[in-house]
């Protein structure tokens, strides 16, 4: 809790000592952005943490696949995907149109495809092809929403 228990300098208006994501490593009330409504913990940036606490982190260190071409391109997809809004921010659970992000992460995947020509498989070629074309219509409808709902906030 902040020492005067009203706001601490993250501006936070609620308690949360857990782990959801917004990275506070200790108590404090407000809005801290991470959106979860929930008790977390981690570091926040409001910094009233302490300098010599340190976290252990090694229970997300997992063994992970082997990557591949197709996995890299899936996992800009699904960032991308996020950034469009149309699958939840994990962390906070909420939908948001990050449109810049979106088009960043897509064109990534696409500069990724050019540069790997004549090196890739018939069945990578034929994925990333399709992950293109999807992230793509996707990112017209995203676009579409985006604009109807900034619109029905300025009515």
């Amino acid at each position: 809790m902040s020492e005067d228990n009203s706001k601490d300098t993250c501006g936070c208006d609620h308690e949360h000592t857990g782990d959801c994501g917004c990275g506070c490593d200790h108590e404090h009330t407000g809005d801290c952005g991470c959106g979860c409504g929930h008790e977390h913990a981690g570091e926040c940036g409001c910094g009233d943490a302490s300098q010599n606490e340190e976290i252990d982190y090694s229970k997300y260190d997992v063994e992970l696949p082997k990557p591949t071409l197709i996995m890299i391109a899936t996992t800009l997809a699904q960032q991308a995907m996020v950034s469009m809004g149309i699958l939840p921010n994990p962390t906070t659970g909420k939908s948001v149109f990050l449109m810049h992000q979106a088009t960043y992460l897509i064109d990534s995947i696409d500069v990724l495809f050019q540069k790997t020509e004549g090196n890739r498989t018939e069945d990578e070629t034929r994925t990333i092809s399709n992950i293109m074309s999807e992230l793509r219509m996707l990112y017209v409808k995203a676009s579409e929403e985006k604009s109807r709902r900034d619109a029905a906030k300025k009515s």
